[in-house]
């Protein structure tokens, strides 16, 4: 989809006068000269006098006439003036945007040229990359090629020196082995001796170091091969994770020593510390007190000689503080209470 653009506003450019007379402007002014001068004053004396007129009217119409044409000449030649003027500042601008053009063009042509350049240089490191990227896939080609003729040449030397068993040639191997079993059992080293003839090694059918799975595995029996050591259970495996605990607890796993039973049980902190602080008497409490709180102000000192400061140190130290002025507004109100109920009152000591 196009997303439409505003189209930027045309550009402001002076246009010609139009409506400028065609009349030289040296008409004009031999015009303007002669209705500036006395003749014209003579021209308004001169005027016939028509039958039914007074004598200052052929004058006034003169008058009026030559004061039209005087307004209409400096008219024509302000406009020719403006029309002139007008052109020059044109022409300047057009010249000024030409060469604001041409200079534009030249940019755009050297951003261009630069954006050509890049390219052309991309082009040729990707020319270089696929020029390198085939001569190494022919340096691979070879060094492969290499490898399976000398995996060639290595199968066809194993297969010239194998000694194959088949159905034709079965029993009489069998019987072979058997024979030779029998003539090595008593030599020194017992069965299992490899017996040599001439410059090859033979070794018997059944002492032959067969892997089971692998033979199912070109069977098409089994579907994977077997785990070797490097397939080890790992310890985020999930079934390492279940064997280890279907172990079964042996006497060493025990534990050395006995776990101390739970008295507080499920208790919020308020229940435990009423539980753990109820055999404290009021003044042992304040002692307490006044401990936590010499201890905070001296790791607050601390904290300030190193240039460092605890939101929640000074938080505890207030509410502590609140604390203990309450529990000593309390102790002394208990004091109080206990003296005056100790001291007689003056009835009673009349009474007596």
């Amino acid at each position: 989809r196009r997303i439409p653009k505003v189209r930027p506003p045309p550009r402001k450019v002076l246009t010609s006068v139009t409506g400028v007379p065609e009349v030289s402007p040296e008409v004009l002014q031999r015009r303007l000269e002669f209705l500036l001068s006395p003749r014209a004053v003579q021209q308004q004396v001169e005027a016939p006098l028509r039958p039914g007129q007074w004598p200052v009217q052929p004058e006034l119409a003169i008058w009026r006439q030559q004061m039209t044409e005087v307004r209409r000449i400096y008219r024509a030649q302000y406009l020719q003036k403006l029309a002139e003027v007008t052109e020059e500042e044109r022409l300047k601008q057009e010249e000024i945007r030409l060469a604001d053009k041409a200079e534009r063009y030249e940019r755009k042509q050297k951003i261009m040229q630069k954006i050509g350049e890049d390219k052309k240089r991309q082009a040729i490191l990707m020319d270089r990359k696929r020029i390198e990227r085939k001569v190494n896939e022919a340096i691979e080609m070879a060094r492969k090629s290499k490898e399976k003729r000398r995996r060639l040449f290595w199968l066809r030397t194993a297969d010239a020196a194998a000694d194959y068993i088949n159905k034709a040639n079965l029993d009489e191997r069998l019987v072979a082995d058997s024979a030779e079993t029998d003539r090595t059992s008593g030599e020194p080293g017992g069965y299992g001796q490899l017996p040599h003839v001439g410059k090859k090694t033979r070794v018997r059918l059944f002492d032959r170091n067969v892997s089971v799975p692998f033979l199912m595995r070109q069977l098409k029996v089994a579907s994977e091969f077997p785990r070797q050591k490097n397939r080890r259970i790992q310890a985020d495996n999930i079934f390492r994770e279940i064997q280890e605990e279907s172990y079964e607890d042996l006497p060493e796993d025990a534990e050395l020593y006995e776990e101390e039973p739970d008295l507080t049980g499920q208790l919020s902190l308020r229940q435990r510390a009423h539980v753990e602080y109820s055999g404290f008497s009021d003044t042992e409490k304040l002692g307490l007190l006044n401990e936590q709180l010499q201890l905070i102000q001296a790791k607050m000192a601390d904290d300030e000689a190193k240039g460092r400061s605890d939101v929640a140190t000074q938080m505890l130290l207030d509410q502590l503080t609140a604390t203990k002025q309450a529990a000593e507004e309390k102790l002394a109100s208990n004091t109080q209470r206990r003296l005056t109920q100790a001291e007689p009152s003056p009835g009673d000591t009349s009474e007596k």
